[in-house]
């Protein structure tokens, strides 16, 4: 008990109307302050609330959600849909880096260093940027993935790297060993990540004969990649976990309303035998009925049967039901939500509309930049610019590699109305408010390459002598002459025209 209710308590016991009056104030002020939420009442009634840590409740369910996430891409559409689709628009052909520095030649040293080993094969069967999609796919999916660098052929170091599954990862050791601190594979010393704990093979493949114990793998050879919820958090927990169940009862569901169509569509019939043509029980069942006559008792869509003798069939036709359709639609929707718009996971634009496909892609790029700038690039891409310019540094002796940075190429974002969109970007690069360096990047488009090829051209044109509609140098938009520019003249006669 409080002070204060104290107080109340002893004026009650010499002013009872006083104390009365207070006491009614103190609850009010206290219903006014508390939150709903947290009140203990029958509101809220079979809410588990635990105040664990996200580590903590992790290490209860990241193995069966991960097991429940890789069935759902197996054997559910809209699972595979949505993954899919996401890791397409989040990473596409790939996020690659537009690599600055001060000397051009260093930039273009590096630039050429980076292209060459990306596209060239740095795992099994894919080259970077197939590697960064598997990364992208595990992170979305089961929630993890790990990329583990190792010499390259040629015996340099971090020249090939091996992806993961977050299965790898030996989530049975959580200890405290010494001044390291374990939490479910992952080894953290002051707080940072020292080594990972993992498995040579994965613990569920079809063969698995080395040993059941983990290595230490020390962290710095380790890219770890995975949406971050909390500060403290070890290890990833899939995307999909608040909406594996719904998914699973979209699944049964539509799977009831598969078989009720399939009985709708079929004539049902009441056999009735008349009076005196019933079967002698002394007759076995199995010799009365002909080896071509069906089940009675069974129909099929497109069944023609023959009663036997003595028996009326009366005909009736199940009712179909049009229930369930805005259910499962509704359903459908809290979970494109969650991941991609509503037409792009089912492919149903019967309800869409100019404006809310507009809106849907507006939402899907907040998603997408907030995965590509605060998870994939500083955890994947980054970590792996950075290896290759320290190799490089190494190899030439030149430590200015080291000072290299980037921006970065993302996927092309497909737009429902490009005419109106590319409007509205022209606007901003005309106004100053966005360069066209950025507008290149976002596109995936190196500005450096692009504008050295876009001089190559205009040169090319210009010694063809060519007049493009498509030049604006020469066209308006409208389609008439730049006479200002005076390429309304042969060369040279433009100059005099000018000169006069």
């Amino acid at each position: 008990m409080n002070v204060g209710r104290m107080i109340d308590n002893a004026i009650a016991v010499v002013a009872p109307t006083h104390g009365a009056r207070r006491m009614a104030a103190r609850i009010g002020v206290e219903q006014i302050r508390g939150y709903d939420a947290a009140a203990r009442n029958r509101k809220t009634k079979g809410w588990k609330r635990p105040s664990t840590s996200q580590n903590a409740e992790n290490a209860r369910a990241i193995r069966l959600l991960s097991a429940s996430a890789a069935d759902l891409f197996r054997n559910n559409k809209y699972a595979a849909a949505g993954l899919r689709h996401y890791v397409g628009a989040v990473w596409g052909d790939g996020i690659a880096p537009m690599v600055s520095h001060p000397d051009p030649v260093v930039q273009q040293l590096a630039q050429d260093d980076w292209d060459r080993w990306a596209e060239s094969r740095v795992g099994d069967q894919v080259d970077w940027y197939g590697h960064g999609k598997l990364i992208c796919r595990g992170m979305i999916g089961p929630g993890e993935s790990l990329t583990q660098w190792s010499p390259g052929r040629d015996g340099e170091p971090d020249g090939t790297v091996v992806g993961l599954e977050g299965e790898y990862l030996d989530e049975t050791r959580t200890e405290q060993s010494g001044d390291a601190r374990i939490i479910q594979g992952v080894e953290f010393r002051n707080r940072q990540r020292s080594a990972y704990w993992l498995f040579d093979e994965h613990p569920g493949d079809v063969i698995f004969s080395t040993s059941c114990t983990s290595r230490r793998i020390d962290a710095r050879h380790i890219d770890h990649v995975f949406e971050k919820l909390t500060h403290t958090q070890a290890r990833g927990v899939s995307r999909f976990a608040p909406l594996m169940m719904t998914l699973r009862d979209i699944g049964d569901i539509e799977d009831s309303r598969r078989l009720q169509e399939k009985v709708a569509s079929c004539v049902g019939m009441i056999l009735q035998s008349q009076p005196g043509s019933e079967v002698s029980p002394l007759v076995n069942n199995a010799e009365a009925q002909t080896d071509n006559r069906p089940d009675i008792e069974t129909i099929t869509p497109g069944m023609i049967l023959r009663p036997p003798a003595g028996v009326t069939a009366h005909s009736f036709t199940p009712a179909p039901s049009n229930e369930g359709t805005n259910f499962i639609r509704q359903q459908l929707a809290a979970v494109s939500a969650n991941l991609v718009p509503y037409h792009v996971l089912t492919g149903d634009v019967s309800q869409a509309n100019y404006s809310g496909l507009r809106a849907s892609l507006l939402s899907l790029w907040g998603q997408l930049d907030d995965d590509q700038q605060n998870t994939i690039i500083p955890q994947l891409c980054q970590p792996a610019l950075d290896r290759r310019m320290q190799l490089l540094a190494t190899r030439t002796g030149d430590r200015r590699f080291l000072q290299v940075r980037a921006t970065w190429a993302l996927p092309v974002r497909r737009h429902a109305d490009p005419v109106k969109d590319l409007m509205a970007e022209l606007i901003e690069i005309r106004s100053g408010l966005k360069l066209i360096s950025r507008s290149l990047a976002e596109r995936g488009i190196n500005a450096d390459e692009h504008m050295r090829e876009i001089k190559r051209m205009n040169d090319l044109i210009d010694t063809l002598g060519l007049a493009l509609e498509s030049d604006p140098r020469r066209v308006t938009k409208s389609g008439v002459l730049q006479a200002a520019t005076g390429y309304l003249l042969p060369k040279g006669e433009g100059e005099a025209a000018a000169a006069d």
